[in-house]
């Protein structure tokens, strides 16, 4: 009885708004306490081969990624990264780099299929010698996610409307370009990421059963804008994303995403799946 009644607890609380789930942000909405989450991303950026000798035509990167609830208030996450290394002669798997990232409840109030969150996050990555600019899979672009390290503070906020939920994600970065051999490729700079998603549940039309699958669609527009006034001139100062997605739940426990990535000018697009699975 005890599992069934985690979850309903899930399914008509915090991990109930299916449609926040999204595929490229954060929600304000944090795990419960004492559940882990386990997801799986796989990335494939379309690359446009103007690099050095040994291009692909794409580069592929797989993170794990477990996320736990240590209180009702905060929730926390650690990633590391595999990936091909396109742009060198030896194109094999390798590591290159990990993440670390904290979330903390401000705000929450719930009314009948509304509700508000409010949180603040942390996030920190790091990419080693992939800082430099014949290993970064975006030449032009900057990315803590993927390619960069960096610190980024923020906050998030979510609104839930029955079945349409929308989510504004506002943070300030310092940019770190140190290699793992000490090397400075150019000063460190200052940015800010700003982005607004939008969920929407298109099945099923009423909830009956937590084992009913919830199919939703997203579609979710990010910006980059470095802020200092020295960065690295092969870096665009302002770049942005749209980037669209659907998304299956099935029994309120495993969740499957397919998103793609259109940047902005001739930036490599992207196309991107998640397996998330929950752990009680």
């Amino acid at each position: 009885m005890r599992i069934f009644f985690i979850l309903f607890l899930l399914f008509f609380s915090g991990f109930s708004s299916a449609q926040e789930l999204y595929i490229n942000t954060e929600p304000a909405s944090l795990i419960p306490k004492g559940t882990k989450v386990v997801r799986l991303h796989h990335h494939t950026i379309f690359l446009n081969e103007n690099n050095e000798p040994g291009s692909q035509s794409s580069a592929k990167l797989l993170i794990p990624q477990i996320s736990y609830g240590i209180s009702k208030n905060i929730m926390v996450s650690a990633a590391f990264q595999i990936s091909n290394n396109p742009f060198d002669i030896n194109t094999n798997s390798r590591f290159n780099g990990f993440k670390f990232y904290s979330k903390q409840r401000i705000l929450s109030t719930d009314k009948q299929k509304y509700h508000t969150r409010l949180s603040s996050f942390i996030k920190y990555a790091n990419h080693g010698k992939w800082n430099m600019p014949n290993y970064k899979f975006l030449l032009n672009n900057y990315d803590i996610e993927i390619q960069d390290s960096g610190l980024e503070v923020g906050l998030i906020a979510t609104q839930l409307i029955k079945k349409l939920a929308i989510s504004v994600t506002s943070g300030f970065g310092v940019i770190s370009n140190k290699t793992s051999d000490g090397i400075y490729d150019d000063e460190n700079f200052n940015s800010i990421h700003n982005s607004i998603s939008a969920g929407y549940l298109l099945f099923p039309r009423k909830y009956k059963s937590y084992k009913q699958t919830n199919f939703n669609i997203y579609f979710e527009y990010l910006t980059s804008s470095i802020l200092s006034n020295k960065y690295p001139l092969r870096y665009n100062k302002f770049m942005s994303t749209f980037a669209p997605g659907i998304q299956f739940i099935i029994m309120s426990r495993s969740r499957l995403d397919f998103g793609y990535k259109i940047r902005k000018g001739d930036m490599a697009n992207e196309f991107l799946v998640k397996l998330t699975y929950i752990i009680y």
